[in-house]
């Protein structure tokens, strides 16, 4: 099992389709995809390419952390306009792919995108995390950050061929994984 990454696609745009040729434009993306190649060369593993994973388990600094801080203080959460659009997988959901895709035998050789299949803008994972965690519209400081220069724009991640092998795909809406992530950290806290 190898875990891609969606900056192996880059600067393609468009619908990302797993046999697109990727464009990617920093130095992760590039060696992520030359990981998938390798081991594509060889077909000996499956890569299953992550999209915009969040939940427990992230590193501070990334948006749902830095929301779910700004429910203990009164600080402005610093945002972009929020207007580039991710496709959001709850990381229960990734375990639960990684783990499917290692037992079947179909997807052997194969890159798969491990997504939702559905784009949200991160204005609204913002607003839908600041609902779900109480957090106050005058915290949320859209158009304080400039948007990064490694910034993807793209259609919808096609999912066809992971429903096709495993018959699923991952469905955590965006309110459910906040609020399971809420209650994990909260019962770890303890």
């Amino acid at each position: 099992m190898h875990t891609g990454s969606a900056l192996e696609y880059g600067a393609i745009g468009g619908h990302l389709v797993e046999d697109a040729e990727p464009n990617p434009t920093t130095l992760y993306g590039r060696t992520k995809l030359a990981g998938t190649r390798r081991l594509a060369d060889h077909g000996a593993a499956v890569t299953a390419r992550l999209f915009t994973v969040y939940g427990p388990g992230e590193h501070n600094g990334r948006l749902l952390p830095s929301l779910l801080e700004a429910t203990r203080t009164a600080a402005v959460v610093p945002l972009s306009e929020g207007r580039q659009r991710r496709d959001f997988t709850y990381i229960e959901d990734v375990a639960d792919g990684l783990l499917r895709l290692g037992l079947c035998r179909t997807a052997a050789g194969s890159t798969l995108n491990l997504a939702t299949g559905k784009l949200h803008s991160v204005r609204d994972f913002v607003q839908i995390a600041a609902r779900v965690l109480r957090i106050p519209e005058r915290q949320l400081g859209f158009g304080a950050l400039p948007p990064r220069a490694e910034e993807m724009a793209h259609e919808a991640v096609a999912v066809d061929r992971l429903r096709s092998a495993l018959g699923w795909a991952p469905d955590t809406a965006i309110e459910e994984g906040v609020a399971r992530t809420q209650r994990f950290l909260d019962a770890t806290d303890t």
